[in-house]
């Protein structure tokens, strides 16, 4: 009889271990809102003090918002003071770079696509693709909307790691899903303010 309530107790405990990971042994993500496709990689991208956020030139007014408020993200978690950088479409970001990027840009596109993440029609106006591996952080929208809900997730995977940040790697595809009313199941998501904020400067500056 012992032995069966010790059988019970060990099923229960791997039971319960086996809830905290995925179909492959990776640790489950807990995101809000659930992104639709999210593939969990090895390893992770670490943010240091010499971590850079790049946005694309020409969006700067709809996408720097995106860019501060994971600033400020990583400034509370960590106290780490990261510089927001211009960058041309045509230019390239220094390794280690978080690169918050827009869709219509055919490098980023096939960086991504070659990564495994189409940037097809189901990712919209308000969708957004997310990479991350040791060397590249990305996140990449059509708009500066789906650009700044894509930041939303990525402030949620970022954790405490030494005396920086780590973000798992990691390939998630989102968007809003509709309902019958055509309403958005997003409207969870924090709207993106329309007050733009102060921190910008271009490289050298």
């Amino acid at each position: 009889m012992n032995r069966r309530l010790l059988l019970v107790g060990c099923l229960a405990l791997v039971a319960v271990a086996a809830g905290a990971m995925d179909s492959d042994g990776q640790p489950e993500l807990k995101l809000v809102p659930a992104p639709k496709e999210v593939q969990m990689r090895d390893g992770g991208f670490r943010v240091g003090p010499r971590t850079k956020i790049f946005v694309q030139f020409g969006h700067q007014s709809e996408d720097r918002i995106a860019a501060e408020t994971l600033a400020e993200e990583v400034a509370d978690q960590s106290g780490l003071r990261l510089d927001i950088v211009g960058m041309k479409a045509a230019g390239k970001a220094e390794g280690g770079a978080i690169v918050l990027a827009r869709l219509q840009d055919r490098r980023v596109r096939r960086f991504l696509a070659r990564n495994g993440l189409r940037a097809d029609q189901l990712v919209g106006d308000q969708g957004y693709l997310l990479f991350s591996d040791k060397s590249h952080l990305v996140v990449a929208a059509n708009s500066g909307e789906g650009l700044f809900y894509g930041v939303q997730t990525l402030r949620q995977l970022l954790r405490p790691h030494g005396k920086g940040l780590m973000c798992p790697a990691v390939e998630i595809r989102d968007w809003p899903s509709l309902e019958q009313t055509g309403m958005p199941d997003n409207m969870s998501r924090e709207r993106a303010p329309e007050i733009l904020p102060k921190r910008w400067r271009e490289p050298g500056a």
